[in-house]
């Protein structure tokens, strides 16, 4: 049997070969993406726990940075507050 165009048709059993390859190569894909997005969305679940880390290493270094702000003018304090009683013990020492 021919088409329209002169070119012959598949028989019958010719066709239902060809639907179950399709059918068959179809079942193999939908697996392969069954995996896919499982992998895709462990790996999101990773990404967001990684991302989550960083925020908090982000808040943590922000800490330590106003730490060590703070470090240098307390640093002045402890200094002069040393100073201070060295003094007083000195002039105290010095009346004995």
């Amino acid at each position: 049997m021919q088409d329209d165009y002169g070119d012959l048709l598949p028989s019958q059993s010719e066709i239902v070969k060809r639907l179950d390859a399709g059918d068959s190569r179809m079942g193999r894909l939908e697996e392969g993406l069954d995996k896919n997005t499982k992998a895709t969305e462990s790996m999101a679940r990773d990404v967001a726990m990684l991302v989550e880390f960083l925020n908090a290493m982000r808040g943590a270094f922000k800490v330590l940075n106003w730490l060590g702000r703070l470090a240098k003018p307390l640093g002045y304090i402890v200094v002069l507050a040393t100073a201070l009683l060295s003094f007083w013990a000195a002039i105290k020492g010095g009346r004995s």
